[in-house]
């Protein structure tokens, strides 16, 4: 594979390869979902990085985002995101059952489902139905933990101590609910 064209900022848009150029815009984008609104302003408010008008970042939230997807180009092929993004959006427990319910039925073991607030990736509304399916479905040791915290998405990432927590519990408390079984 041929290395990624480099990003300049003395070009205009334009004179970027498509390709690059599209991906790291989608990298921002996507930066942009995996935290929330209020983390955004916290961290970078309306600071400017510069006073000069041109194709440059003028906002320091615009040069992270910038930093983000050229960092985001020079580090993955295009074309496995699109495979890699093709096959999440293609996955469905259901499809080779008659329904979600059936499917999700067919996991027995312990479940922790962990949902985040301030997720607009993955909806706490989603990681409630999850839960309520596969307590219908027969699971009878699904536990649901919802953390309030501002990184959205990339909580599991940034809020160890309470990510952390909460995966102890769960461990913990599937561990004895095995010691009682046998």
């Amino acid at each position: 594979m041929p290395p990624a064209p480099k990003l300049s900022h003395n070009k205009p848009p334009a004179a970027q390869s498509q390709a690059f150029s599209s991906s790291g815009f989608c990298r921002e984008i996507a930066t942009i979902s995996y935290r929330s609104g209020p983390e955004w302003e916290m961290r970078f408010d309306r600071d400017r990085v510069s006073d000069t008008r041109s194709f440059r970042p003028d906002f320091s939230i615009e040069s992270y985002l910038d930093y983000q997807g050229t960092q985001w180009c020079t580090r993955y092929d295009p074309n496995s995101v699109l495979y890699l993004t093709k096959a999440m959006d293609m996955f469905d427990m259901g499809d080779e059952h008659a329904s979600l319910k059936d499917g999700l039925a067919q996991i027995r073991c312990p479940v922790l489902v962990l949902g985040v607030q301030s997720d607009i990736l993955f909806p706490i509304t989603q990681q409630r139905q999850l839960t309520n399916v596969l307590r219908a479905a027969g699971n009878k040791h699904v536990t649901y933990y919802e953390l309030d915290a501002i990184y959205g998405h990339d909580t599991f990432l940034i809020d160890v101590v309470s990510v952390g927590s909460a995966i102890k519990g769960h461990l913990e408390h599937s561990h004895q609910h095995q010691n009682h079984q046998r």
